[in-house]
């Protein structure tokens, strides 16, 4: 965006993959600016105001919000110099891995935890807020961030990655228990449409070769929060679900016609025999000629 300052991790002159700090808000216009690393910002006195994408939220003590990289925002005192922010970074690769981007994280794993935040009408979630024991435990893991990254006696980059994604976990958990009451239900809803429609396109083309990045592209979600969502709402994976409807339609082939084994494997979705075979196995606990065999003797 033409006009917003970006701040790069280097510009905190550490070289560091991660920087932490606490300050104080003027009061005034937001000045909009991007990071090129991910941001976690909590409120820990006062009040202010968030201009996410062109949109302001108000924001009080106990409020934690996301702000992936390159996404223009700004901040303002709304409470007369009384506001006190912690502010968090982080390049992405230092948690998810040398050699991902934003764009290609893949997995349940790496990433579902913060994925929710970034699901919005406007890309970013803005805020999540917490009170009682979710706000001490928040504020004692941002604490142990700062005591690491202070000290920074041995192995303290290895220990604040691991308080950051026990971070991300927890708030992830919280966002989880709050969505009901969200304003934001109805996201969730739409969401919750395009997971529908997701397993309507896997039940009539699991023959097919179809792969989750096709599917999640379908549903028009990234493919970390399909996995997410997808597993939510049907207790499986997508590998999961995919393989089961597969072996059902073999089991019935093996059963109803006397087609080889090798047959049935390329019909009903499989591209590899030995794949086939023990993924029938793992299922069943049976090879697929064991099972024809035992079904033509009852």
């Amino acid at each position: 965006m033409d006009g917003v300052k970006i701040y790069r991790m280097a510009d905190n002159k550490n070289d560091l993959p991660i920087y932490i700090r606490k300050y104080d808000l003027c009061e005034g216009k937001p000045v909009m600016h991007m990071h090129d690393s991910i941001q976690i910002n909590y409120v820990m006195r006062g009040s202010l105001r968030h201009t996410i994408n062109k949109t302001t939220y108000d924001l009080v003590k106990g409020d934690i919000f996301i702000i992936p990289p390159f996404v223009p925002h700004g901040l303002a005192d709304k409470d007369k110099g009384d506001c006190e922010i912690i502010e968090l970074e982080f390049l992405p690769e230092f948690i998810f891995g040398r050699h991902r981007t934003m764009e290609k994280i893949e997995g349940v794993f790496d990433f579902a935890y913060i994925e929710p935040f970034l699901v919005s009408e406007c890309e970013v979630k803005p805020r999540l807020n917490l009170a009682g024991k979710a706000q001490v435990e928040v504020e004692n893991m941002l604490a142990a961030l700062f005591e690491e990254y202070k000290n920074r006696e041995e192995s303290f980059l290895l220990a604040m990655k691991a308080t950051v994604l026990q971070l991300l976990v927890y708030v992830s958990r919280a966002f989880s228990k709050n969505i009901a009451q969200d304003d934001s239900q109805h996201l969730y809803e739409r969401h919750r449409t395009a997971i529908a429609g997701a397993i309507s396109y896997i039940d009539e083309n699991f023959r097919e070769d179809i792969t989750i990045e096709k599917v999640s592209r379908i549903a028009m979600l990234s493919q970390s929060y399909f996995s997410y969502l997808f597993k939510s709402m049907t207790n499986r994976t997508f590998v999961e679900y995919l393989n089961e409807l597969r072996l059902r339609e073999a089991m019935r082939l093996l059963n109803e016609t006397g087609k080889r084994v090798v047959d049935i494997c390329f019909e009903c979705g499989f591209n590899n025999v030995n794949h086939f075979n023990r993924t029938f196995k793992n299922y069943a606990g049976i090879s697929p000629m064991q099972y024809r065999r035992g079904n033509k003797n009852n």
